[in-house]
């Protein structure tokens, strides 16, 4: 008479085991698909799963430890729960025998080919699913895993070998990939690469190189009728106009601030025109960076300064 208990207990237990191989196996092959170009900028833009993620990409040691032991504890409980139901089904027969026979087929299948297959395919949504899982299996596996990890840096210093560190910056290579492959897949416009790979180009320019002379920008001042800035703004040509507090024409050129053309033709006569503030910048600055601090400051242009504080002229944003 069969033990229902006892079958439903191995059937548990065989279940569980087929799962955890499942989930092992599937994490291991996904691990090394994920993109870890996607890994950063979603670790930028604050995601925590990315964030446990690009840990893992710089310990790969640790996780692959824990895979391991874990796919290990996995095929345990499998074959366990194998020759449980074996003995309970078959009594009268071996039950190593059968359960290797009829088991072997069953875990090859839906416990390593076909977590590996779906994680091929999917691996960065699964792994991001399934990492939250990691933060409760790295911690219960970690004294194996430190001393996997001690040997592996051990033989990677005796053989001379440098581990490779994804940080939270991208190189120029790296980015230059990713938009190359977007453009093939149909993501990114001809215009959109062409645009970036400019922009790349200037990351390597000097500021100095981008700056225009202060002298070549006509000057405002308070005591001059709105009409008259309204003329000096039109003759500049472009939606701003540079102020500063005296009217002595002196050889160095120092701007207290700048007026929009829109705010001098609407704000009403009985109204001061509001003076925007100018965005002073070292000339040490990278033009990815100074063009993000004018965006973030939304100002149309900055001022280039040296390290004696000395204005060595005005850089225009290029990016709307």
């Amino acid at each position: 008479m069969t033990d229902y208990p006892q079958l439903l207990w191995a059937l548990v237990i065989f279940g569980g085991g087929l799962a955890a191989s499942f989930f092992f196996s599937g994490t291991e092959i996904g691990f090394y698909r994920v993109s870890r170009i996607k890994l950063v900028l979603e670790t930028l833009l604050g995601c925590r799963r990315s964030r446990l993620m690009l840990w893992l990409t710089n310990h790969p040691t640790i996780f692959i430890s824990t895979v391991l032991l874990g796919n290990n504890l996995a095929n345990n409980f499998v074959s366990l729960g194998s020759v449980m139901l074996t003995q309970i089904l078959f009594p009268n027969v071996s039950a190593a025998l059968i359960s290797t026979i009829v088991v072997t087929p069953i875990v090859f299948t839906y416990g390593e080919l076909l977590p590996k297959s779906i994680f091929l395919q999917r691996p960065t949504r699964l792994m991001m699913n399934c990492v939250p899982l990691y933060w409760i299996l790295i911690p219960l596996f970690l004294p194996v895993s430190l001393f996997l990890t001690g040997l592996s840096l051990l033989i990677a210093r005796l053989l001379g070998e440098t581990p490779r560190h994804y940080a939270l910056q991208m190189t120029d290579a790296e980015l230059t990939h990713m938009l190359v492959e977007g453009k093939n897949a149909g993501l990114i416009e001809t215009t959109q690469h062409s645009m970036a790979e400019k922009i790349f180009e200037l990351q390597s320019t000097s500021l100095r190189n981008l700056t225009e002379p202060l002298k070549d920008f006509p000057f405002v001042h308070e005591n001059m009728s709105r009409e008259d800035m309204l003329q000096t703004a039109r003759r500049l040509g472009t939606n701003w106009v540079l102020t500063r507090k005296t009217t002595r024409n002196t050889r160095r050129l120092q701007p207290d601030g700048f007026y929009y053309f829109s705010d001098l033709l609407l704000t009403p006569e009985n109204e001061k025109v509001p003076c925007r503030k100018i965005l002073e910048l070292p000339d040490t600055t990278q033009f990815a960076d100074a063009m993000g601090k004018m965006f973030l400051s939304d100002v149309p242009f900055a001022i280039l300064k040296n390290a004696h504080g000395e204005s060595l002229g005005l850089i225009r944003r290029v990016i709307p």
